[in-house]
């Protein structure tokens, strides 16, 4: 099962960019219980194992100008890697759509987690550095216009 699962992972990011092959973390396998994602550049489900990571913080999205749907969880392992969940997210599409991890909603001092954004099941590596307690809530931002589509704040 392991074997099988780095065997889909490889094949499904040998069609995917470098920054989103470094987004799609995929944690040590467990028998425990598993979240599916959604690989974005291939569209292929991937099952991720979060059962031996600390859930550190949890939201639930809620709509600004755009219906915005689902929650967000960040997960740290144990060589204190964190990765942002977002399980059941739906939001209107719209240009130039970003995550970010930002102080405010007003994406004062934001900081870019994606420059993509996909309904379904995604995960996103958090880079190092970040204090979530400053930078609680999640954006899911359109860049060009300024206008926050959604959020959540992690709690």
């Amino acid at each position: 099962m392991k074997k099988l699962l780095i065997l889909s992972l490889l094949i499904s990011c040998m069609s995917c960019s470098k920054k989103e092959a470094e987004e799609m973390v995929v944690p040590p396998s467990s028998n425990g219980p598993v979240i599916v994602v959604t690989n974005p550049a291939t569209g292929m489900d991937v099952k991720t194992d979060f059962s031996k990571q600390t859930k550190v913080a949890e939201a639930q999205f809620k709509s600004a100008v755009h219906p915005t749907s689902g929650s967000g969880t960040v997960y740290e392992d144990a060589a204190g890697v964190r990765t942002l969940v977002f399980e059941n997210f739906k939001t209107d599409a719209g240009p130039d759509l970003r995550i970010y991890l930002s102080a405010d909603l007003k994406a004062t001092s934001p900081v870019e987690i994606s420059s993509k954004v996909a309904n379904g099941n995604q995960m996103y590596t958090i880079p190092k550095g970040i204090d979530l307690k400053k930078q609680g809530n999640i954006l899911i931002w359109c860049k060009s216009f300024s206008v926050l589509f959604g959020s959540a704040t992690l709690q």
